[in-house]
């Protein structure tokens, strides 16, 4: 099943197309993370009350999601990622679009494993990545209040 989850409003509201099961009327388990869409990663447990605000999450699956944007990867480099982060991180590459990659891994690999991993990326391909789940108010770039749901991790 797929839903539209709000991502922002940008002259109109945008929204990101993403897999889902129905828990129940507008409860859903994300079964991919998103490449948009923030404060959401494969595994979470969310609900839509309102399809014009960001969706409520529930309870965390234990993902990191991880966002990468480029205007162009080799697909060499993709793969190298990718393998990279399944063998030593026991994570996924979930979504492909150009250049952009999104990720899911577990959080219990730690932040500091989790950053040596892909700080390697960066520094073989210049190409920055960021965590897509861990701010509190993901409608302030300036913000960086941490949301802290993987201390229970």
């Amino acid at each position: 099943m797929l839903v539209h989850v709000y991502v922002a409003d940008n002259d109109g509201p945008t929204f990101e197309v993403l897999p889902v099961r129905e828990i129940e009327k507008d409860t859903y388990e994300l079964l991919s993370s998103p490449g948009l869409a923030l404060n959401l990663a494969r595994g979470d447990i969310f609900r839509i009350n309102d399809k014009h605000a960001h969706p409520e999450v529930l309870q965390r699956g234990g993902n990191f999601c991880i966002h990468i944007y480029a205007d162009y990867l080799p697909p060499e480099d993709i793969t190298r990622l990718e393998h990279d982060v399944v063998s030593q991180l026991n994570g996924t590459l979930d979504g492909v679009y150009q250049g952009n990659l999104t990720l899911a891994v577990p959080a219990r690999n730690g932040m500091d494993k989790i950053a040596d991993v892909f700080d390697a990326f960066r520094e073989k391909t210049g190409v920055q990545w960021y965590f897509a789940n861990i701010y509190k108010n993901i409608d302030d770039d300036e913000d960086e209040t941490l949301l802290n749901w993987w201390l229970d991790s």
